[in-house]
């Protein structure tokens, strides 16, 4: 009795016509009185085996045919079972010699046993398909991964070493600016007429003209030598300055664009990583919902297919010659149906890569970022960045009046602990309690990657987190935190 049942299809309830003898039987093979037959015997009349045993097939394909695969298991299950009660109790029945089987009832019972090799068949069909169903939901949660592919990493990196490698070219420019600009100033500082103008007479007498032309002459060569050096010194000064504002500019350009693409990547990275959380979550349900189901699909395959190799077995015997019945019926009562071909291969749960939001907790403009990037670098000193140019967005949107209430770092230590501890101070730097071997504030980041000097107002947090702090006018290197 398959999806697409031939003998055990039911035909118009008008076209069925009573016949005498195995002519019925041949009819109830069809399904034509399958539902008569049930309501006949329901009714109390009583009916053959063969009958019953036809009547059951007809049932049996009708509910496959208007439930098909999707249909209810257990309906299925019960069918076949009615037909194998049935055709045990006809063989039996053979075999001990209180039933008789014509040819024509043998010719219409093993037509039902195509029916039950198409159910097999289906059953082998549905297990690869739900292996493919398993597998493919596996591979979706595996997909996730692919968020976590965020390439402005290595171009936030780049833009960091370019301005890097800028500010330290603009040290270079500052230290000959200093150079060329000292001597000029040295040279201004230092200057020292004849030391024949000190003695010169205010009032020469003829004796001394001689004197005094030598003397004025002395003068004339050494201002045109000091204008000339003068000149020369203070266009070394002017070129230098103007190399090392233009060098200024550009590394000022490049910290801005080095901040926008840092931006850019934190953006991108949380994200990322936001979606690959609600990924792996929706991904994960829906493995687990397929394989519940599937489960379910599974045990009742395994039911029809071993209902069908004992109707198999059983109709066997009816077709066997008699000195063979009694041999098969015996192997077909003690029959151990193989189900492990249909086995279902299920999956855990695919690990993921994880998404590691760490190299974005601190970002432009706050105080440790500044420190990291910018401020622990040896050009700082002669070559100090510009005003700093905040990320426009922030995760958070919140200030730290609002965070710091339910702020908690990794290991759950709250914003009271922080400050009470002197693990930060108030302007956002490492307090006397803290330890350099527990690492940065960003390696206790929470869950959304919020550190401590970002919650909390007595870690130097801001009110309103997306108004990040503005570098000193005067920049100076923050010395390193001291260790507990």
């Amino acid at each position: 009795c398959s999806e697409k049942p031939t003998m055990c299809t039911a035909a118009p309830l008008q076209q069925s016509r009573q016949l005498p003898g195995d002519h019925s039987i041949l009819a109830l093979s069809r399904g034509t009185l399958a539902q008569r037959v049930l309501s006949s015997e329901e009714g109390g009349h009583s009916l053959s085996l063969e009958a019953k045993l036809i009547a059951a097939c007809g049932a049996q394909a009708q509910s496959m045919q208007k439930n098909g695969r999707s249909g209810a298991g257990s309906e299925h299950q019960e069918h076949l079972g009615r037909v194998l009660a049935a055709v045990q109790k006809l063989a039996i029945g053979v075999v001990n010699g209180t039933e008789q089987l014509s040819d024509a009832a043998a010719a219409a019972l093993s037509s039902i046993g195509d029916e039950m090799q198409r159910i097999r068949d289906a059953t082998l069909i549905n297990h690869a398909e739900d292996q493919d169903e398993v597998d493919r939901a596996r591979d979706g949660v595996a997909r996730c991964d692919d968020w976590t592919s965020v390439e402005n990493a290595s171009l936030a990196a780049a833009r960091g070493e370019e301005h890097g490698t800028c500010r330290s070219s603009e040290v270079e420019r500052h230290q000959t600016k200093t150079s060329a600009c000292g001597k000029y100033l040295v040279a201004m500082q230092g200057l020292s007429q004849p030391k024949c103008l000190v003695s010169l007479p205010a009032d020469p007498r003829p004796a001394d003209l001689a004197a005094v032309l030598t003397c004025v002459q002395k003068k004339a060569a050494w201002w045109r030598d000091t204008r000339t050096n003068a000149e020369k010194l203070a266009e070394s000064c002017d070129q230098a300055s103007t190399a090392h504002a233009d060098k200024s500019h550009a590394c000022d350009s490049a910290q801005t664009t080095y901040e926008a693409t840092f931006c850019g990547y934190r953006t991108r990275l949380t994200g990322a990583c936001t979606q690959y959380d609600e990924c792996r979550t929706s991904e994960a349900a829906e493995q687990k919902e397929v394989q519940t189901k599937v489960q379910v699909a599974e045990t009742s395959r395994k039911a029809l297919y071993t209902a069908t190799s004992h109707i198999d077995c059983h109709l066997g015997v009816l077709v066997a010659s008699p000195e063979r019945q009694p041999a098969l019926l015996a192997e077909c009562l003690s029959l151990q149906v193989s189900t492990s071909h249909l086995n279902m291969m299920y999956h855990a749960v695919p690990e993921g890569s994880g998404c590691d939001v760490s190299p974005v907790a601190t970002f432009p403009c706050q105080g440790s970022w500044l420190r990291e990037h910018y401020e622990d670098e040896s050009w700082y000193s002669d070559a100090p960045t510009a005003t700093c140019t905040p990320c426009e967005t922030d995760p958070t949107q919140e200030g730290c009046e609002t965070l710091e209430t339910s702020w908690a770092s990794s290991d759950g230590t709250n914003c009271t602990v922080y400050v009470s501890r002197q693990f930060c101070t108030a302007d956002g730097d490492y307090g006397t309690g803290w330890s350099s071997s527990w690492g940065t504030f960003a390696d206790w980041a929470n869950e959304r990657g919020v550190t401590a000097d970002q919650a909390c107002c007595g870690c130097g947090a801001p009110s309103v987190v997306s108004e990040a702090p503005t570098p000193a006018s005067t920049p100076t290197p923050t010395p390193a935190p001291t260790p507990a």
